[in-house]
Order: structure tokens, then C-alpha cells, then sequence
């Protein structure tokens, strides 16, 4: 399914660029999903604490590919073209809610399926997964852009409809211990879920951290622009080095997958946040190809450890019925992220490549500094 995530992501980047030529409109265009996601993870979150989480997974995954295959219809018949681009926007908003009602479900069902005693192995053991499909798909969106936008988004349809199959198998389908909340107020189980974390010491600054994704979105403009017009290379060579930060992904998911609890939970945050903004750096200011696939891997590992290590200190400092609500609070703010390639795409067609990821970098660093000094309860962890 995250293949299909990742093609998706570089379709829609590669087809704005295409049409448009405006770093701004694609930016805009691959943050309408953020929006929706957000927009819609406090009530995924409510629904997760509330139903059975594999009913919502495949549920949502069986919405995505559809939507996949209108826009591939859309695409062959040609209403989506240079004046009509815009027809991207509600559906990519869709997809956005679709998402926000299907990750927190994704993220909890693993401890619905192994426990919290494995949390880190899990987690680590799922993202290296997803990593896999991380590698391969950049190269193979690559191919699939060239051959066909249409085919892109058929061919993304085709994997989630796998997804949803997948889910499907799988055994563990226990319901929820708190499943009386179906009969309370879903505003109610949201306010409580806010008031919660934000009282707790531990999640509310991993939160406050959790929202410089932010940022880290911002230099995904960067990519698409660095290759096509600063390097002057092609959709393959796009596809390549998203797949270099899919090795790096795999890279750091190992690790902590070998490691498991042995390291700090802290020390590899903080790790992980000085090797992603340092590869976005080292990824601006490539003379050449061979320092971007360098810089991309370096990018890869740094995110890989970020995403495993944040999402399980949260449910590991969260109570069974609130880890629901919880990750849905951590998907609102990751998911600024999205919103980072509106932000991006307007700095980047305002400025410069170097500008953009020097800003987003450090403006990273230094909120993640200051949350992580200022929380002592962290500190102590």
C-alpha cells in the first residue's frame, strides 16, 4: 500500500509540474491531502477507540483505489489537462479524509496485534516493510509516469485493492474493550482525547515536536525542481533518488529493529533529527547526482528512525482507551508535513533552492531543540 502512496505522491508532483510549470500550484495541489487528513484525524482517532480497527482499514484502503481508478479514467479521457488541472483538488482532498480516518487505525492495530512489549520491533519490523515498497516504487513511478500518467493512477489502484485484501487475512480482528463509547458524544471523546494529551508531560512535547514535520515537508518541492530543471535530468532519475531515501529508510529501520530497546528512545530523536535536516541541506546545495542519491539516503535513515520512535513512546505513555485519540493527534501534526509542499513550492518559486532548504532545515532544529530543553519529563526518559 505505501508504494501506492509514494507513486501517488510523485504522479501528482511530476503531472502540476508538467501542466502548469508552477512550483507553486504543485505544492498546492500535494498539500490539498494534508488538509483533509487533518481535517479529519480527530474523528479517525474517535472512530478508532470506538469500532473494530481492521473493519475501518480495509474499508478505507477499498475508497482509496477507487478514487485511484476516476483519476486514471479522468486522465485517459483527458478532462484533467493544463486548463482543468484543478479537478486534482477534491479529489486529492478525498483521499486526504480517506487517510485521516485510516491511520490511526493503522498505527494501533499493531499493538492490537503484538502488545506493547514489542512495540519497537513491530513498528520497526512494519516501516522496513514499507521501506521495501519505498525502493521500489520511486523507480518503478518513474517508469510508470513515463509510460502513461493514467497508468500511474491505475496501477496505484491496483495495490491498494491488495492492501485491502491483505487486511482482510489478517486473524486478529478483537474488538475494542471501550467499545460504549459508540453511545456517547463523538465531540465529547475528541475534547477528552485533546485534554489528555495535552495535560500528559511526555505526549504533549512529542506533539509540539511532531509539528516541524511542517518543515520537513517543505523541501519536497525541492526534489521534483532539483532534478527536472536544476540538474536537467529526467522522471527516471526523480525516481532513483526517491529511491536512495527508500534504501535509507530500510537502512534505519534495521537498525532499530536489531537494537530494539537497548537504545534511548530520546537520543535517537534527536539523532534522527540532525541526519534528515542535514541530508535536506546536503540535498539543495548537490552539484550532481551522485551527491543527491548521497544526501537522499542520508534523508531516508533520519525519517525512517523519526517514524518509528516517536508513534511508539506515544503509545507507550498512552492509556489502552486513549491510544486512538492519541495517534490521531500525532497524525494532525505529522501530517503538516503535506501542508509543508504548499509552503514549499511558494518559497522555493519565490527564492531559491538553497533558501528553501536552509529555512526549512533550520527552522526544524531549533523548535525541536528548544521542546526537547524545556521538557524535563523527556529529559528523564
Amino acid at each position: 500500500m505505501f508504494a501506492g502512496y509514494q507513486i501517488r505522491v510523485m504522479a501528482l508532483a511530476w503531472i502540476v509540474l508538467d501542466l502548469t510549470q508552477s512550483e507553486t500550484s504543485m505544492g498546492l495541489i500535494n498539500s490539498i491531502s494534508g488538509i483533509g487528513v487533518i481535517g479529519m484525524s480527530l474523528f479517525g482517532g474517535a472512530f478508532s477507540d470506538r469500532f473494530e480497527r481492521w473493519k475501518l482499514l480495509w474499508m478505507t484502503k477499498l475508497s482509496v483505489a477507487i478514487i485511484s481508478i476516476i483519476t486514471g479514467i479522468f486522465l485517459s479521457i483527458g478532462i484533467i489537462n493544463e486548463d482543468t488541472v484543478w479537478i486534482l483538488i477534491p479529489l486529492s482532498l478525498i483521499i486526504g479524509i480517506l487517510f485521516g480516518i485510516h491511520n490511526p487505525s493503522s498505527q494501533t492495530f499493531v499493538v492490537d496485534v503484538v502488545g506493547k512489549e514489542k512495540l519497537v520491533e513491530a513498528i520497526s519490523f512494519n516501516t522496513s516493510a514499507s521501506t521495501i515498497a519505498q525502493i521500489v516504487a520511486p523507480s518503478l513511478g518513474g517508469i510508470l509516469i513515463w509510460l502513461g500518467y493514467d497508468i500511474s493512477f491505475y496501477f496505484i489502484s491496483s495495490l491498494y485493492i491488495l492492501g485491502a485484501l491483505m487486511i482482510l487475512s489478517v486473524k486478529t480482528r478483537s474488538k475494542k474493550k471501550n467499545s460504549n463509547l459508540k453511545n456517547q458524544n463523538i465531540f465529547k471523546d475528541i475534547k477528552t482525547g485533546i485534554t489528555y494529551s495535552f495535560k500528559n508531560p511526555i505526549i504533549r512535547p512529542l506533539l509540539i515536536i511532531s509539528i516541524t514535520a511542517i518543515f520537513g515537508g517543505m523541501y519536497q518541492p525541492v526534489i521534483p525542481v532539483k532534478i527536472k530543471n536544476d540538474l536537467g535530468l529526467e522522471e527516471l532519475h526523480y525516481g532513483y533518488t526517491l529511491a536512495a531515501s527508500g534504501v535509507g529508510a530500510l537502512f534505519g529501520s534495521i537498525i532499530l529493529f536489531t537494537l530494539g530497546s537497548k537504545v534511548r528512545n530520546l537520543y535517537v530523536l534527536i539523532i534522527s533529527f540532525i541526519g534528515f535536516d542535514i541530508g535536506v541541506i546536503f540535498f539543495g546545495f548537490a552539484p550532481n547526482f551522485l551527491i543527491s542519491i548521497l544526501s537522499s539516503f542520508m534523508m531516508g535513515t533520519g525519517f525512517a528512525c523519526w517514524m518509528v520512535t516517536v508513534p511508539v513512546m506515544l503509545q507507550q505513555y498512552a492509556s489502552d482507551e486513549m491510544r486512538g485519540r492519541v495517534v490521531s493527534l500525532y497524525y494532525m501534526t505529522i501530517l503538516t508535513y503535506q501542508l509543508g509542499w504548499f509552503f514549499g513550492g511558494y518559497i522555493l518559486e519565490k527564492t531559491s533552492i538553497e533558501f528553501s532548504v536552509l529555512f526549512s532545515s533550520l527552522s526544524s532544529i531549533v523548535i525541536a531543540t528548544i521542546t526537547i530543553i524545556s521538557s524535563k519529563e523527556l529529559r528523564k526518559l
